[in-house]
């Protein structure tokens, strides 16, 4: 009966915290279309910036879900340490969702949305 109340008390507990801050920020380059996209990982425990991860970027339009075929993208490494960089080619204006993975030291996955508008 403990064992029970136990998995019972778990499954109920919130969730444990992120390992990794995880800031994410796009913006177009030379056109609205064209988002070029900074993701900065830190180490929450230590508050060094987390290198060698893999990360990859993938968009999505939530308003039109698997309507597109946007390319996930490679982040690459970049400066200041911790920080990646990748650009993304969207189809059209309109909200898009960006979903940002990491593999590598640790394993996470957020989404960031974004609104693109021709100017």
């Amino acid at each position: 009966m403990a064992l029970v109340l136990a998995l019972l008390a778990s499954a109920c507990s919130p969730p444990a915290p992120r390992a990794l801050d995880i800031r994410v920020s796009c913006a177009p380059e030379g056109h609205a279309l064209r988002q070029r996209c900074a993701v900065t990982l830190t180490d929450r425990r230590t508050g060094r910036p987390v290198e060698r991860a893999a990360v990859s970027l993938h968009a999505d339009m939530p308003s039109m879900p698997l309507a597109h075929s946007v390319r996930p993208v490679t982040a690459a490494p970049g400066s200041p340490a911790g920080t990646y960089h990748g650009t993304l080619e969207l189809e059209m204006t309109g909200r898009w969702v960006i979903a940002v993975r990491i593999a590598g030291p640790v394993h996470e996955q957020v989404t960031h949305a974004i609104d693109v508008e021709q100017r």
